[in-house]
C-alpha cells in the first residue's frame, strides 16, 4: 500500500474531495453502478488542469454548491482517463462537466465551469428534473414496416 501522498495537484484535489468530502471514485467501470442511486447524484467530471484550469475551480466550488442545493443520493469524481470515456456516452465535450442522474437515468448535465448563482440554480433544477434521454448520436430505428424503410 503506497500512503505517499500525490504530489499532481489535481490528484492532491481529487482525493480531498474523497478523503474529506465524501465523495465516490467513480471510473467507467463502475459509472453505472453509481448512477443507479434512487435519489439524484452528481458526477464530475474533471481533465488535466493544463487543458482544463477551470477543472481545480469546479474541485473547490462543487462542494459548497451542493451544500446549497440539499443532499444528493451520491456526489462522485472521476480522474481524467475515466472521465474522458464516460464524457463520451453523455456527448460531452467540454470539462469540467457535472453529469446528473436517478435511479440510473439521464437528468442532465453541465459543461464548463459556471458562476456560483447559475451553477446551484442549475444543479437544483437538474436534481428536480425528470428523467430525459442521454444527448449523442440518435440514430432513428423503424420497423420493416415502416414504409420509410422500403425501396
Amino acid at each position: 500500500m503506497n500512503l505517499t501522498p500525490p504530489t499532481d495537484p489535481l490528484a492532491q484535489g481529487l482525493q480531498r474531495l474523497i478523503a474529506d468530502k465524501g465523495f465516490v471514485r467513480v471510473d467507467a467501470g463502475s459509472a453505472d453502478t453509481f448512477a443507479a442511486a434512487d435519489d439524484a447524484s452528481v458526477l464530475l467530471l474533471t481533465d488535466e488542469l493544463v487543458r482544463s484550469p477551470e477543472t481545480w475551480d469546479m474541485i473547490v466550488v462543487l462542494p459548497e454548491a451542493l451544500k446549497a442545493v440539499g443532499p444528493l443520493a451520491d456526489a462522485g469524481v472521476a480522474d481524467p482517463e475515466a472521465s474522458r470515456s464516460i464524457a463520451a456516452r453523455f456527448g460531452i465535450s467540454r470539462f469540467p462537466a457535472l453529469v446528473l442522474q436517478r435511479g440510473g437515468d439521464y437528468l442532465g448535465s453541465i459543461e464548463g465551469m459556471r458562476d456560483w448563482q447559475p451553477l446551484v440554480q442549475s444543479l437544483r433544477e437538474l436534481a428536480l428534473a425528470p428523467a430525459s434521454r442521454r444527448p449523442g448520436i440518435g440514430i432513428v430505428v423503424r420497423s420493416a414496416d415502416t414504409p420509410a424503410c422500403r425501396p
